[in-house]
């Protein structure tokens, strides 16, 4: 439990009791201009070890200074918000007593928050009230670049919106609205659409915003289209009935999809109205009893209503065992099994007897992660007897078959030396990548994010429990974009790689010259 007091800093003298009255203090300045920030909002959380956290909050002084006496000693966290800034932290730091108790000085640098604001018309000039805006970001995620939301929120009745606390960068904005009137009496509706006026976010216009920028933009929507309807049934027991329509590919549609849907429990029939064309995939969940039940398909919607659809919910999980090469029993070699898929991600925990189930998986193709030990590696996936290592497809027809994990004890073990060819010291936050290919694209085997003496100019990567097989070894920033699943964009950057053969029981060591640093978009 924290207990928060607020005190002005002249009656912060004495305030905390502290033998050997440690200092705290520091300056709060803007981070582009170096300028002082007056005012700004400075919290100082403190932690003892056996005691109650407390926190102290006060203001900065008009030149950004600010300075607290009688500190206790122990561990302590600085935040510093003022309006118009995005929130600032200072990681755990610790202040002790005696010849330590000097004031501790501190840079608070605060980044003026971006804004976005505007107004959403039709295409005869008329606002559109309460307007969905949504701020998308490219991101990649799994090695494949992805549309994903940043921040959001509604047009007023005057089709007004405002989207601030903004950090710098770049996005995209995507517009979700509906038609009201004559025109909704018609069946007419907008589609999801990305500003200036397209459903593709590849002809959408970016917007690079930095530091303390103000955009205003002006959202003109199109005249609405034609909407068809979606009706069908659902077999399966229970009152309420969850639909869900989701446009695809769902990576590049992350907006909810603005339709009205209706459920009659007597009749067991859906309608799904205002569905502007194209392709979605459509799910029904029922809990029934202890158990959550559902079922999908896909549905591709064009000039016409989509009937007669069918829906038969059942349990879509998947189970399976996990044994190891040589044991006449399974053996708990790992904890837990991760399904990654593209859109999804689920997992399970495997128990002693090396049983585990996965319940409620969505349609997608999804990477089957055992996590060990170290000491195994996998030797074989299988589902239903067919080898799905690169790839485990889960469609919305039905549940797979039991899926057989095989790992082996018999692994190769990776180490990685980076040592650049112009002597010159290493960037901080790399990471080394084992990339395995599977079919026409690469899959993440293994990451490392380093080790070794702690400053040495040559960082070492290890790898263990490597599955015998050839490899490609790259080194590149923690935080990069790279789309290592698209072969393409590979392509530009195989000189960076370092290849790797992994034998079983065998150590290998490997040196990387270069550092794959990604091209800014």
């Amino acid at each position: 439990m924290m207990t928060r007091v607020f005190l002005l800093p002249a009656l912060l003298a004495g305030a905390l009791a502290g033998a050997d009255n440690p200092e705290l203090g520091g300056r709060v300045i803007d981070a582009q201009s170096a300028e002082p920030i007056a005012r700004a909002h400075v919290t100082v959380h403190f932690y003892q070890p056996g005691q109650q956290g407390s926190e102290v909050a006060l203001l900065s002084d008009t030149d950004g200074s600010f300075h607290m006496t009688n500190v206790p000693t122990g561990q302590y966290q600085v935040t510093c918000e003022k309006a118009g800034y995005l929130s600032s932290s200072q990681g755990m730091q610790a202040i002790a007593g005696g010849a330590n108790s000097k004031p501790v000085p501190m840079v608070i640098r605060l980044t003026a928050q971006a804004a976005l604001e505007g107004t959403v018309q039709d295409d005869q000039g008329a606002p559109v009230p309460f307007a969905n805006i949504q701020l998308v970001r490219q991101q990649v995620a799994n090695g494949r670049r992805q549309i994903q939301p940043a921040a959001g929120g509604s047009a007023d009745e005057t089709g007004y919106f405002r989207l601030f606390s903004l950090p710098a960068g770049r996005y995209y904005v995507a517009i979700t609205a509906s038609v009201n009137g004559v025109r909704r009496a018609k069946s007419m509706a907008y589609p999801p659409l990305f500003y200036p006026n397209t459903t593709d976010v590849a002809a959408a216009q970016p917007f690079d915003l930095k530091a303390g920028d103000e955009i205003q933009i002006q959202i003109k929507l199109p005249e609405p289209v034609p909407a068809r309807e979606i009706r069908g049934t659902v077999a399966a027991a229970g009152e309420n009935v969850n639909l869900m329509l989701t446009r695809q590919p769902a990576s590049q549609s992350p907006l909810p999809v603005n339709v009205v849907s209706r459920w009659d429990a007597k009749t067991r029939t859906f309608r799904i109205s205002q569905v502007t064309p194209g392709m979605y995939l459509l799910t029904a969940g029922v809990q029934d009893g202890k158990n959550w039940l559902q079922a999908g398909t896909m549905v591709t919607v064009r000039d016409a209503d989509v009937t007669g659809l069918r829906l038969e919910p059942s349990d879509t999980g998947i189970d399976g065992i996990v044994r190891v090469e040589g044991a006449a029993s399974p053996v708990r070699q790992v904890a837990f099994i991760s399904l990654q898929g593209e859109h999804n991600s689920m997992g399970g925990p495997v128990d002693a007897d090396g049983k585990f189930h996965i319940p409620n998986l969505l349609p997608d193709t999804y990477r089957v992660n055992p996590q060990g030990n170290g000491s195994s590696c996998v030797q074989s996936i299988l589902e239903g007897g067919r080898d799905v290592r690169d790839g485990l497809v889960v469609t919305a027809d039905g549940a797979p078959a039991t899926l057989e994990i095989a790992l082996t004890t018999h692994c190769g073990t990776v180490e990685a030396t980076l040592a650049l060819a112009d002597s010159s010291r290493p960037p901080q936050n790399l990471m080394a990548v084992l990339l395995r290919k599977a079919g026409s694209e690469l899959v993440l085997e293994k990451q490392s994010f380093g080790g070794g003496r702690l400053g040495a100019t040559t960082p070492m990567y290890q790898f263990q429990g490597v599955t015998p097989g050839d490899y490609t070894l790259y080194v590149w920033p923690q935080e990069g974009q790279i789309e290592y699943a698209d072969a393409e964009y590979m392509r530009q950057y195989e000189s960076y790689g370092q290849a790797v053969s992994v034998t079983a029981d065998a150590k290998v060591s490997v040196t990387v010259d270069r550092v794959l640093t990604p091209a800014k978009n």
